[in-house]
C-alpha cells in the first residue's frame, strides 16, 4: 500500500491515469487519495489461462534487442487479449457493441464495492455470488452506488500457483466461482453498474462453457474485469477503482493496470 495525498477530480483530471480528459460536468466528484492499492497481478509465462484448444496460449516475453548487441533493451510480447489481470469489452461476445477503446473514461474511474464469498467458495468451488449475497452486503454496507464496479472476492488468488485456479477435472471441465445469472441481471436492472470484476479467470463460474453471464452483461454495454488481485486488502465500500484499459481499436479486451484508491 502506498500512502499519498492527492485530490483527483474525476471527469477533469482523468489524464493523470488514462491519458484522456472528459469535459467537466455536473456529476464531477472529488476523490481524496490517501491510499493506493495495486489490484494487478504480474503477468509472466506461468500465469494461468482458460485452455481453449488451438486458440489460447501462455504469455511469452521475447527479447528483441539487448544492451550488449544493440545498445538498447527491448522485448516483443506474444499475448492474447484475455491474459492476466484484464478487462473484457462488450464486443467480446456481442456484435456491434463497444470495443475496449470505446469505453468512456467516466466508466473506468468509478466507485468499487467488494462482496466477499470466500467462505462459500471454500466449501463449494462451483458456488456463485447470488442476489442474496448482494442484498446481505447492502444490509451491512449500504446500497451499491450508481455507476459502480462490483467485485467478487472468493479468495481464489490463493490458488494462483496451483491446479485449483483453473480447476480442471478428469473430464476437462473447469471449476471456480463466479457471478450468478440472476445477480448480473439484478445489478444491471436494479443498480445501474459500470462493470463487475472477479479474482478468478472468468466472472462466469468455470463450469459454464456458454458464458451466459458474459452475454447478458455485454449486451447491456458494461465491462468485466478478471484475475483481479488484492481485493481482500481494500475497503468493502468507499474506494474508487481506476482501470487502465489499453486503448486499442476494435480490441475485445486487454491486460490492464487496475488501481484502487481511497
Amino acid at each position: 500500500m502506498i500512502m499519498k495525498n492527492i485530490r483527483l477530480i474525476t471527469g477533469v483530471c482523468a489524464v493523470l491515469f488514462l491519458g484522456q480528459c472528459d469535459p467537466p460536468s455536473k456529476k464531477t466528484r472529488t476523490i481524496n487519495i490517501d491510499h493506493i492499492v495495486d489490484l494487478t497481478h504480474t503477468l509472466t509465462s506461468e500465469f494461468p489461462f482458460i485452455p481453449v484448444k488451438k486458440l489460447t496460449y501462455p504469455f511469452e516475453l521475447i527479447p528483441m534487442a539487448t544492451l550488449k548487441e544493440n545498445g538498447v533493451e527491448a522485448n516483443s510480447w506474444k499475448i492474447h487479449e484475455h491474459l492476466g489481470t484484464h478487462i473484457d469489452a462488450p464486443n467480446h461476445f456481442i456484435a456491434n457493441q463497444k470495443s475496449i477503446d470505446q469505453i468512456e473514461v467516466k466508466d473506468l474511474i468509478v466507485p468499487v464495492v467488494v462482496i466477499d464469498i470466500e467462505a462459500k467458495a471454500a466449501h463449494d468451488r462451483d458456488t456463485e455470488l447470488s442476489v442474496e449475497d448482494i442484498l446481505h452486503f447492502e444490509k451491512n454496507y449500504g446500497t451499491i452506488p450508481e455507476n459502480a464496479c462490483v467485485m467478487m472476492y472468493s479468495g481464489w488468488e490463493k490458488h494462483l500457483r496451483d491446479s485449483l485456479f483453473v480447476g480442471l477435472d478428469a473430464q476437462q471441465v473447469k471449476h471456480y466461482p463466479g457471478f450468478s445469472i440472476e445477480a448480473i441481471r439484478f445489478l444491471l436492472t436494479e443498480r445501474n453498474i459500470a462493470g463487475i470484476g472477479v479474482d478468478v479467470l472468468s466472472f462466469d463460474r468455470g463450469m459454464d462453457e456458454n458464458y451466459r453471464g458474459h452475454k447478458i452483461l455485454f449486451a447491456a454495454g458494461k465491462w468485466g474485469a478478471e484475475c483481479v488481485a488484492n481485493l481482500s486488502t481494500i475497503p468493502k465500500t468507499g474506494a474508487t477503482i481506476i482501470v487502465g484499459a489499453p486503448k486499442v481499436g476494435k480490441a475485445t479486451g486487454g491486460f490492464s493496470r487496475i488501481l484502487a484508491v481511497w
